[in-house]
């Protein structure tokens, strides 16, 4: 692609492409979209797209990628590498300056095994990191950074995760379902203090005294701890901001949420609570959700509007 090309915008989807070669000088293009392509690699020529944008090359053959190359374009705001066949990522720590202008950098749906967090935080200004659908089981580094707002680990092999190093205090949702995690993330409380959605369905979680840690989470709203391994949630107190709780599908035989703002809405169905006491919930529980246990006494106190 010539530099003197004044494209501004190019899509280059389902052809049997395996490289491109762009001048330098180009000052047109913005919006680079390569998808179902024979490439294999990400070409080093991207790097002299000084006005690029958004760049997405998905749905083919990369199986490494050097994060390094785009750290110059300073334009640069999303980068899309989604349902390669990603195995390595390189990204050594950027310079001061690099990354200027990234806010999503999505990498899901590849092969990666290893992630070093560290290598993210001089992206001063990303809001969104989603790895989910990969094959990680192992994280290193420490994640700092006061800009991300959102982190996707599901579909992933995780067993274990240790965050106390983390300081990412603009974190608003935090995604790890379906992993094989045992025990909740270490120092989650003290490291991400603001999230307000943490989804850790689909793992294998126990009854254990971390849950109650959780709970200290001021702007806490969404908790789905479903489809894991609990055998019982007794949970004395609630953060005041909690409005949904997630427990279905577990094998949870006592419920009890003696204290909660309210608005807080269980769902508890498919568990196997046979008896029940409605005096040991909050009469602030405005909704219950027992389908599917021995006992059902699902109600709902939401006013009609």
């Amino acid at each position: 692609m010539p530099s003197a090309a004044t494209i501004s915008r190019l899509k280059l989807k389902q052809t049997y492409l395996s490289d491109i070669t762009l001048e330098v000088g180009n000052e047109w293009l913005s919006f680079l979209t390569i998808t179902d392509s024979r490439m294999k690699s990400v070409p080093a020529t991207m790097a002299h797209l000084v006005a690029l944008e958004m760049l997405e090359i998905s749905k083919s053959s990369i199986e490494t990628v050097n994060l390094n190359l785009f750290s110059k374009l300073t334009h640069l705001r999303h980068l899309n590498l989604c349902d390669n066949k990603i195995l390595f990522l390189h990204l050594s720590d950027a310079a001061e300056g690099n990354f200027a202008q990234l806010r999503d950098l999505f990498l899901s749906g590849n092969l990666l095994t290893t992630i070093d967090l560290s290598g993210f935080n001089n992206m001063k200004l990303l809001q969104t990191l989603d790895l989910h659908r990969n094959r990680i089981r192992r994280m290193q580094g420490a994640l700092v950074s006061n800009s991300l707002k959102f982190l996707d680990l599901s579909d992933n092999r995780i067993e274990t995760l240790n965050c106390c190093e983390w300081n990412i205090t603009s974190l608003n949702r935090f995604m790890l379902s379906s992993n094989e995690l045992v025990t909740l993330p270490s120092c989650l409380p003290l490291t991400m203090p603001n999230v307000m959605y943490l989804i850790f369905q689909r793992n294998a979680l126990t009854d254990f005294d971390s849950w109650y840690s959780l709970f200290t989470l001021e702007r806490l709203y969404h908790l789905d701890i479903s489809y894991n391994r609990l055998t019982k949630a007794v949970f004395d107190n609630v953060s005041l901001s909690l409005s949904i709780l997630g427990l279905q599908n577990n094998n949870i035989k006592v419920l009890s949420v003696p204290a909660a703002d309210y608005g807080l809405n269980i769902l508890a169905s498919f568990n196997s609570i046979d008896t029940f006491d409605i005096k040991s919930l909050s009469p602030n529980v405005t909704s219950l959700e027992m389908l599917g246990n021995p006992i059902d006494c699902t109600f709902d106190r939401a006013p009609v509007v």
